[in-house]
């Protein structure tokens, strides 16, 4: 009986052991769907109402890319990364699309990672800012953002005067080809010219059709770098213990640099005296000993 009691406390201890442990994962599985939650809501809000800044009519002709570089404590780059590409995934792929993703945990525990996404142009600029209150939430900061953009409206707009160009050329060579009796040089040559007009309207159209391309989708790019090991936010102290162990690294590195260069040749000029007093020692022997007379 004692020990049927035993083995049903045993039973009971395990089940609501399984029980905690899956609550847990429900709970961070929870805390992910809900952040994914708010930056596709925040973002959708935002696109309706109209996107503020960058993504106004007064851009409306001008390719965007953005960049955004955060500074994270170790432990929680990858809970980040995973957080912003939920975020992408709710929103769908007709909105956001990952292109890319990278984490390297160097040699001394250093971490670095890159995701890559590329979002409807009047969504990019909301998804950045909620992406950032994410990391601020896990005690990470910006280190560097950088928006660039150029006027693709505007290059297509040219394109399409070259163009137009282009073919009123194209149809006056092709007139004149269709005349009878032509010589059959100028026959030759209008048509290696036709031939280069119809090779120039094809640059045209990819160029055209890649700047459209890049005013229908604007990239994205998160760039994330561990804080240090003495990471802990404002506080003066590890940050003053981050730069004493950065100072202590870039010294170690500098003297194993000098000593790399003088070491070959500090071990040969030694080589080289070893040598010298050795031939010194037998030459004062040979000069010391007595004469042997026979």
């Amino acid at each position: 009986m004692r020990v049927f009691k035993t083995l049903l406390l045993t039973a009971a201890s395990s089940c609501l052991l399984l029980t905690a442990c899956s609550q847990k994962s429900e709970e961070a599985d929870d805390v992910t769907t809900e952040v994914a939650n708010r930056i596709a809501e925040n973002v959708a809000s935002d696109a309706a109402g109209g996107a503020p800044g960058l993504t106004s009519s007064a851009a409306a002709n001008v390719a965007f890319a953005y960049r955004y570089g955060f500074t994270l404590p170790s432990d929680a780059i990858s809970g980040v990364q995973h957080k912003h590409a939920a975020a992408c995934e709710k929103l769908g792929g007709a909105q956001c699309k990952i292109t890319g993703m990278d984490f390297r945990k160097a040699d001394d525990g250093e971490i670095s990672a890159r995701l890559d996404f590329l979002l409807a142009p009047e969504l990019a600029h909301r998804f950045g800012q909620s992406a950032l209150d994410i990391v601020e939430q896990a005690e990470g900061s910006l280190g560097n953002a950088d928006v660039t953009g150029d006027n693709a409206g505007g290059a297509i707009d040219e394109s399409q005067m070259r163009s137009a160009s282009l073919k009123s050329q194209l149809a006056r060579l092709e007139q004149r080809m269709l005349i009878k009796g032509l010589p059959r040089e100028e026959r030759v040559s209008l048509a290696a010219r036709a031939s280069e007009l119809r090779d120039q309207l094809r640059g045209e159209q990819d160029d055209r059709q890649g700047n459209e391309a890049r005013l229908a989708t604007t990239p994205v790019s998160f760039a994330y770098t561990s804080s240090g090991i003495f990471n802990a936010g404002d506080n003066p102290f590890s940050q003053a213990a981050e730069t004493s162990w950065s100072s202590g690294k870039a010294m170690l590195a500098m003297v194993l640099t000098v000593l790399g260069a003088i070491l070959p040749w500090g071990l040969l000029g030694f080589a080289l005296l070893a040598l010298w007093r050795s031939n010194l020692v037998r030459s004062l022997r040979g000069k010391a000993a007595p004469d042997v007379q026979p």
